[in-house]
């Protein structure tokens, strides 16, 4: 590929990544609407159901990569749902554990069926080698965000 051709592809790469990761979550938020979850409810039930539980409220915050308050915010309308329930962690006392109730087990259930249906039919035609290329190419983005740059970023003077 020219490097020009390369240079266009990177500039556009992590708007069409963020989109196409927006698009994703959209068809699930369609799947169980019926159910009336969206987004901000259904991904702390998945996580809830893949995690060993109970799970630390602070681990929750780290997999669902949102701001402690908002997911506290979240686990009070999940409370009220009778989906989730909160009890003291007695190793750390600043910290709470959370579960997923009988109910919530349910729900967390029909969330991966969602998220498993929806993956399949946007992944429909997608060859398994084509799959493991484009998971290699995640695993080296998610590398190399975690490496620190060799030097800061040099910046462009405006004048």
């Amino acid at each position: 590929m020219p490097d020009l051709e390369r240079n266009k592809k990177e500039l556009s790469f992590g708007r069409r990544l963020a989109r196409l990761g927006a698009a994703w979550r959209r068809q699930v938020d369609h799947d169980l609407r019926e159910y009336g979850l969206t987004e901000a409810t259904w991904r702390p039930v998945l996580y809830l159901g893949l995690l060993p539980p109970p799970v630390r409220q602070t681990d929750l915050v780290r997999a669902l990569e949102i701001e402690a308050p908002s997911v506290a915010r979240l686990l009070d309308v999940l409370e009220r749902r009778d989906l989730v329930f909160r009890s003291p962690d007695h190793e750390d006392k600043r910290s709470k554990l959370v579960s997923l109730t009988e109910k919530g087990e349910r729900t967390a259930r029909q969330v991966r069926h969602a998220v498993e249906a929806v993956s399949s039919r946007l992944l429909h035609g997608i060859s398994t080698p084509e799959l493991l290329a484009c998971y290699s190419v995640f695993e080296r983005i998610e590398a190399n965000l975690c490496k620190k740059p060799a030097q800061p970023p040099q910046t462009v003077a405006l004048r």
